[in-house]
């Protein structure tokens, strides 16, 4: 089924339940997510573990494309699909705060917590974007 390897911690069943509630559209032969199709997003999730590490992942690969990558129209329609599945109200703004702040691999354990903490971006450095 797949072409490289996923970690034996992580639980299949968690992320294809994971991905049909974020509406991904598929995962590939090389452990990518693909968050969505027609604007090529995608994550790997080749060293995840656990599923909060997907999720932790999913936040890095999506802070850029929807703050500043992404035609306004795609950023706005994968922010809403963010916020809903997140139960939060975050803007385009403050997923490149996300980015700038949070989104490097070295960060990953800071990126879960702040999950977990419910995306307290007030807690974040205030520049102007």
């Amino acid at each position: 089924m797949f072409e490289h390897k996923l970690q034996p911690e992580l639980n299949l069943n968690e992320v294809f339940q994971f991905m049909q509630e974020f509406k991904c559209d598929f995962i590939n032969r090389f452990c990518e997510i693909i968050i969505d199709e027609p604007t090529n997003t995608y994550v790997s999730i080749n060293e995840c573990k656990s599923l909060e590490d997907v999720k932790a992942r999913i936040l890095m690969s999506m802070c850029r494309p929807i703050g500043k990558g992404l035609e306004i129209s795609h950023a706005n329609r994968l922010l809403e699909r963010f916020n809903k599945y997140f139960n939060v109200k975050l803007t385009r703004n403050d997923m490149l705060k996300i980015y700038r702040d949070l989104c490097y691999s070295s960060k990953l354990e800071e990126n879960k917590e702040f999950i977990k903490r419910g995306f307290p971006v007030h807690e974040l450095k205030d520049d102007d974007y």
